[in-house]
Formats: C-alpha cells, structure tokens, sequence
C-alpha cells in the first residue's frame, strides 16, 4: 500500500493543498497525538486529512466528539497527560465548547494545545459571521492567524511549540477563503516526541474551584504578560519600514490572514509593494506594541485591513492615544471596508485606490460572457428530508391548522424554502426542542409544537433539551430525521452509525433507545421509513394529535449514500416514470412536492422525470393524486 503524498515524512516535497490539508500536515509534523473535533463546514477536512494518515500513523488517537465542548475537553484531557493535542470546528462550534475554553485558559496547557476555529465571512455555510478573534481577547488566550495554505501548516506545527514554551492553550483562527483556498506547501519532517505521558497530578491546577481559580487567574495575567512581550520577537509577525512617499503620503498597512493576501495582491498591481510600510500579523492577539508604535511613529496614514469586525484597528487605535499620536497619524479600517463578509480582490483594489487617490480602472465583465442564474439551495433529488416535510404539510392540511416547526441547523433547514416552506425557525444546534419547550408554553394548543432535527444533532446536543421537555411536562413532538449520517458537512460518521473516523467499529447507540433513556415512554415514539409517505402520514398525524412529550424518528439513509451504496453492491436504483397519457399537468409534483428530478413539459404541458438526476426513491408515486407516476419494471 502506497503512502500519500501528504502524509510521507519527506521533508522538502511540493504538494499542492487545500488549506485544512495543510493544518492536518501541520499537526501531523508537530508530533501530535490526540486530535478531536465535530464535523462543520468550513473545518471538516482537518480531521478527515488526519483520518487518511493514520493508517500510516497509527500513533494518532482521533475522534468525531459528540460536539465542540466535548471535543476541546477530549484535547485538553491530552494536554493534561503531556501529550499534545488539537481540538477541531467551525466558529460556532466555539461557542458550544466556550464553557470549556474559558476556564483553561486560566490552568493553561501542559502539552501543546490549540484549538482551531474556522470562521465564515459570509456566511457559506453557516448561521452567523461571528469573529472568533475576540474569543482570544475575552479568554486572554493568543490568537494566531495564517494567511497561505503554507504558512497555515507552518504556524499551526509552532503553535504547539509555543503552547508548550509559554504553557498555554493557543486559538489558531482560519476562515474559509484559506480553509478550501488551495496553494503550494512544501512538506516539512514528522516531529517524533520523545518524552513520557501521563497525568499530572496537580490538584491546584487543573481543579478550577474558587480557591485555586484565583491563583490561576494571576498567573494566567503573568503568562499573557510574558507572551506580549515575545509579540514583538513572534517569527511569524513581520514589519517593513518604507520612507517612500505616495501622492506625497507615507501610508503603512497592517493585516493578518487572508486580506493580507489579499493586500500584497493589491500593491503589486499598482506597483507600490516597496513603497509603502507594511504590519503582517501572524499573532493577532495580544499585539506586537513596539512594532505597531514604530509603524505609527513611521507612516502618515494607516490602513488596517481585516475581515469583519474593527479588531486589530480599535488596537491600533488604543496604542495611537496611549503614545499620543493620534494627530500625527490617522488610522482607517471599517471606514473603508465593511464590517460583514468577506473581501474579494477587486474590494482591496477599489479601496487602496480610494484611500491612495490611485488610478484604477474596474474590471468589466464582456457581454457575451454567460451568466448562469441564481439558484436556492435545495434538498437533494430523492432526499428522505423531502418525504418527511410533504406529510407534515399534507396533515397540516387535513387538519386545518399550522404547525409551528422548530428547527435546528442541517440539510433539513432547506426545507424553509418554497415548495415545502416548513421551518419557522433555526438559530443553532440543539436550539429546535429547546425553542420548542419556550414556545408550547404559549402557542394555542390547535397550533402543534414540533422540535425537528438530525440525527447527528440530536447526539450534539438535542438530548439535554429533551430531557428538559420530559421534566416540564412541555407538549411538544420531536421529530428526529435519521439519514445514517452527519450529511451536511460531508458524510461523517456518528455514535448512531457507529462507525468510528478511523473507520474501525465502535459501538452504535440506538436513537430509539436513547430516547426512551430520556425518559419518553414507549407508547409516545413512533419509527417510520421516510420514504413510505402513506405509512408517514398515517403514524406522523398519531403522533402530531397525540399529547405530552413525543419522539417520532423519521428514518431512511441519505440518497447520496444509498446511491454508493447501489454503485458499489452494483444495484441498479428503480427506475421511476410519468406515464403521460394520465398526466393532467396539475403541477402538485412540482409546485408542493419540488424533486428536481421532476421537470416539466410546457409545450406538452406534461411532468416527466429526469433520469440522470431521479435516485428512484419512489416517494413522488405517491405524491401523484392521478397516479401518472409509475416504477418501471426492469
């Protein structure tokens, strides 16, 4: 068996790779042990690059955790044993392990600890653009940001160095132009540790009661101290001093990540990359103070360049007034940029432009250029979500009424748009049976509660909610859509499928078994095939009608799972027609039911399905009140 390139310990070889391949590199050539994380886009491939080495490395210990909190507490009970360790997710997922983070900030780390946050300017794929940079400021814990696929894999690998040096947890921050950007990186050797692991048995460190939290607080100031005064000296932070002049200005800059990137880009199109004064931060938090005064005591103009909020500018801000010189210097940033999504090229361009008084002629787009139309997101052709959703609306329908659906963040939210528009409302994991709980206190009971969710999320963090809804006597039905798979973030494995990262067997929890431990009885969970929509409508509305706390599992493998499945078991799927002869062309495939794999005839005025996109989940036969839609017998 050949060893990938990416995971050979050939120091000095040229890949090309994706921004989160060379984290997983990185970590791979620190000498890490334990890497932890849940899956979330823009993250997941970290964990998944480490699950590809580690049949050539089997000294990794890795884990898809429950969630994030659980995840950085897997890390930092590494750290504990001297062992180094990297926990692994997407922004939110900070705010889940948060509770964790804050507190061992104050017993710091043993081994090398980093936690790595992969922010989402823009929102592509997430429900907020939050800066987790102030998760640094907040916790006092340094906060270090790449700005190549190179440098991502070289900081994070002297991350765990500099964890161990100072004895503190680092927050290694991404975003999602560098996590899935792709570069050249040259590979670096595979650190062996040597060194004996195990617990420390240091009570007053790492039990965090009162009494030993103060003491840890002063030490955790000390520690930052110490670490501000190394920003100055940290090799990953760079100042260039140009006395040259521009329209007659000493302008200087300063970025970290990718609108650096993004800047250099910018001054070499004017030709102005020398001229000017230039901060590159690889550490943005605590800041590099005797850098940052020289830059201030250097230049006329500054301009700070960073995605989303005014972080590294009001810091600038606060040492310009500290050293009065704020009249000698003027400093912009979020006057210039906005303070949401991320900027493109052309935004850095247009704006040194603006700032510099430059000529800049804006790229224009050729006429016959083609222009592809907006397209909504959408559920999957022959998705088991869609199945699920249609009965909720065909028995809102027979019983005249509206539903109030509660739900959580995954592939099912797309059911919010049209045809099926029936999610009321998301705002994190876990939040659809919590909100829902909130909202059956209140909302007339001919308005039935549902909480709806994954099944991946239900183990993230669906259960305390639940069990909450039990303890309260809430009314509220639970609908948990088991596709076999965390499918939103790219198919990763869970404790109900399993199956662990390294593809070995664990032990499979059983969702039904679960939710009866939470103490819902057995007469209120009903299980049913998605797919078999009479039998859904039929049990769904018992259970809707029903009262008290209830669980309905809505079960069938995500399509495009069961398609590999078919590829590789060499199963052709069934083969789904439109007999046109009984079509009447009432749309109600289409306009309530919304398969893309159902198209529509306008000069016939006849439905047909499309056979490259049908999966053949056969729902749509009983979605056709004329019954035109037929399996094709083979």
């Amino acid at each position: 068996m050949s060893v990938p390139q990416f995971a050979e310990n050939n120091p000095g070889n040229h890949i090309i790779m994706l921004g989160n391949e060379a984290i997983a590199r990185g970590i791979l050539e620190a000498g890490v042990i334990i890497a932890s994380g849940y899956p979330g886009t823009p993250s997941s491939e970290v964990l998944s690059t480490l699950a590809e080495m580690y049949p050539y490395h089997p000294h990794l210990k890795l884990e898809w955790s429950i969630n994030e909190k659980v995840a950085f507490e897997v890390a930092y009970g590494g750290s504990m044993c001297d062992v180094r360790s990297v926990a692994c997710m997407k922004h939110v997922g900070v705010n889940v392990a948060s509770d964790a983070f804050m507190t061992a900030g104050y017993a710091g780390a043993r081994g090398g600890m980093v936690l790595v946050s992969a922010d989402d300017p823009s929102c592509f794929s997430s429900q907020n653009e939050q800066d987790n940079r102030y998760f640094g400021l907040h916790a006092l814990i340094p906060v270090f940001e790449p700005s190549t696929a190179q440098e991502a894999k070289d900081l994070i690998k002297y991350a765990f160095d500099f964890s161990e040096h100072f004895q503190s947890v680092v927050l290694f921050r991404t975003t999602t132009r560098l996590n899935h950007g792709r570069g050249d990186v040259t590979l670096g050797g595979i650190k062996q540790i040597d060194r004996d692991y195990g617990f420390d048995w240091d009570r007053s460190r790492w039990v965090c009661l009162p009494s030993h939290s103060r003491v840890l607080r002063v030490r955790l100031l000390e520690r930052l101290k110490e670490i501000s005064e190394f920003a100055d000296e940290f090799p990953f932070n760079s100042l260039k001093i140009s006395d040259d002049k521009v329209n007659g200005i000493r302008y200087g800059f300063v970025a970290a990540g990718i609108p650096y990137a993004h800047l250099i880009d910018a001054l070499n199109y004017f030709g102005l990359k020398e001229k000017v004064s230039i901060l590159k931060l690889g550490m943005v938090y605590p800041p590099p103070r005797k850098l940052i005064e020289k830059l201030l005591n250097s230049v006329d103009k500054i301009l700070v360049l960073e995605e989303l909020e005014p972080f590294l500018e009001n810091i600038l801000k606060q040492i310009a007034y500290d050293k009065g010189l704020t009249k000698e210097v003027e400093i912009h940033g979020k006057d210039f940029f906005p303070q949401n999504g991320e900027f493109p090229a052309e935004l850095v361009i247009e704006t040194l432009a603006a700032l510099m008084d430059l000529e800049y002629n804006s790229v224009s787009v050729p006429n016959d250029l083609l222009i592809l139309p907006p397209r909504l997101p959408i559920l999957c052709p022959g998705c088991s979500h869609r199945a699920s959703f249609y009965a909720l609306k065909q028995i809102e329908k027979k019983m005249k009424t509206k539903f109030v659906n509660s739900s959580d963040i995954g592939c099912y939210t797309l059911a919010v748009y049209k045809p099926l528009e029936s999610i009321d409302t998301e705002i994190c994991m876990g939040g659809s049976i919590g909100m829902a709980n909130g909202i059956s206190k209140i909302q007339p009971i001919e308005n039935p509660v549902l909480g709806i969710l994954g099944d991946s999320t239900f183990f993230h963090s669906g259960i305390p909610a639940l069990i909450n809804a039990v303890y309260n006597e809430n009314n509220i039905l639970v609908m948990i859509l088991d596709n076999h798979s965390t499918a939103m973030t790219g198919f990763q494995d869970h404790p109900g499928t399993g199956i662990k990262i390294t593809r070995e067997p664990g032990t499979k929890v059983i969702l039904e078994d679960l939710v009866k431990g939470c103490g819902v009885s057995s007469e209120n969970i009903w299980v049913e095939d998605s797919n078999d929509l009479p039998k859904m409508i039929e049990k769904l509305e018992e259970a809707v009608k029903a009262k008290g706390v209830r669980v309905f599992i809505s079960r069938h493998t995500c399509s495009l799972l069961e398609m590999n499945e078919f590829r590789i078991k060499n199963i052709h799927p069934p083969k789904v027609k439109v007999e046109p002869e009984k079509c009447k062309g009432c749309l109600i495939c289409i306009n309530k039911f919304g398969c893309p794999a159902i198209l529509f005839d306008d000069d016939q005025k006849k439905a047909y399905i499309d056979q490259e996109t049908c999966r053949g989940c056969k729902v749509c036969i009983d979605v056709c009140i004329h019954d035109a839609i037929y399996e094709e017998e083979e």
